[in-house]
This record gives C-alpha cells, structure tokens and sequence, in this order.
C-alpha cells in the first residue's frame, strides 16, 4: 500500500471512530417501554458511581456503591451503600432518612416529612416509572443521543413544573439507553447549580431480594444524632 493509500485509509479509519452515535430514540418510542416496565415494577438494584459537584468552589467529590430501593404500599424504601472514599450508608423509609456512619458508630436520623413526594419521584426516577407520572411532573424534551459507557443513550431534559419542586431541582436528564426502559445515567441540577452526577450499571430490575435487604441495619449501640433538631 502506498503511503497516500495508508493516509486515506487512516483519514477515513479517524472520521469512523469520531462519528457521532446514531440518532436519538423519539420520545413515545421511550415512554411506551417504559410504561409496558411500570406495570411489573416492584424494585431495583444496582451499582453506583455518584460525582457531587459543588460550584461555589469548583469541586467534585466521586463516590462509589450500591443501591436497592423498593416501592411499597407506605412510599420508597430502600439503601445506599457506599464504600468509597468515605464508608456509609443512606436508609430511606417512612418519614426519616438516615445516614449511618460506620467509623463513628453513629446514625444522623433526618426528618424529611415535608420532602416526601419529591423524593419519592428523585429515588425511582425512570424506575417504574408511568408515562403519565412524568408527564404530570415534568416538561419533557429530547436533546440528542451520547454514548454511555458501551451504549448509545438518549438523553431526556426534565423540567419540573411544581414551583416547589424547582426550589430543590433546576432541572433533571436521563440517559436511556436504546431498547431499555431504566436510566443508565441520572444528573440532577440544583437551583444553586450544584449538581448530582449518577451512573448505574449491573441493574437488576425485582431482583430476588428480602425485605430487610432494602432496610437500614444498625449495630448495637449507635449513637443516634438529630442534626435538624
């Protein structure tokens, strides 16, 4: 092969690699699966990498876990285990979240009454999902498609349309990957526009779990701490 041929050929090899991923999915294409997955939804597992990001001083803290959450007759319930760089654990149920943390021995124990419905829609966001349910709390736009890991995703821009809610979230985007119903991929912009990076993978959708698999286990003698109080 000459060496003009060889400089074709990598010319065109380099504008391959940098294609754009494919065109994004429509958004009824996207909600009917998600609906037709609604209808079996009782909870989900996965693995997390969650990247809170603060603006006032320009800096990112990367977290590693697990997550199981659940939805039952009284709301969500269901906890973040995370193991990196700084061990605990987040139990969601009822009223209360609870932050554990193991190097103290100690539980900060958060009354979150007031917050209820909000996060009820943040922790399965995209997970049993309804069309309707998004539609009713959200302004939905399509803005294109990005490669997630090893797969092509469209990404959905969720405006919430409840004053309320917009004090706490600016706006929310899901990744969706193409034939899948469930976010691969989960950013959350705050007011302050701080934002809450999150990425799944490993997700398993009712997995065989028990129920105390989705809740909070606290060894004897933690000191129970009360922040807000």
């Amino acid at each position: 092969m000459s060496l003009w041929s060889r400089g074709v050929a990598l010319l065109l090899f380099a504008i391959a690699c940098a294609a754009p991923p494919g065109r994004a999915e429509t958004l009824d294409a996207i909600l009917a699966r998600m609906d037709a997955s609604a209808r079996q939804f009782h909870s989900f597992s996965a693995r997390i990498t969650r990247t809170d990001f603060t603006a006032v001083i320009n800096e990112s803290e990367v977290m590693h876990g697990t997550i199981r959450m659940k939805r039952g007759k009284s709301g969500v319930a269901g906890v973040m285990v995370f193991t990196d760089p700084d061990p605990h654990t987040i139990g969601v149920g009822g009223r209360d979240v609870k932050i554990f943390h193991p190097k103290a021995n100690a539980v900060e124990i958060y009354d979150t009454a007031k917050y209820t419905s909000v996060m009820d829609q943040y922790l399965l966001l995209g997970f049993g999902t309804t069309a309707a349910e998004l539609r009713k709390a959200y302004d939905i736009n399509v803005s294109g498609v990005e490669t997630i890991g090893a797969a092509n995703a469209t990404r959905l821009d969720l405006t919430p349309k409840s004053a309320e809610v917009l004090k706490l979230m600016h706006k929310i985007d899901l990744w969706i990957a193409e034939g899948q119903s469930s976010p691969v991929q989960e950013k959350i912009t705050k007011a302050s526009k701080d934002t809450i990076l999150v990425v799944y993978s490993d997700v398993e959708v009712n997995p065989p779990l028990s129920d105390s698999a989705f809740e909070l286990q606290l060894p004897p003698g933690v000191k129970k701490l009360k922040p807000n109080k």
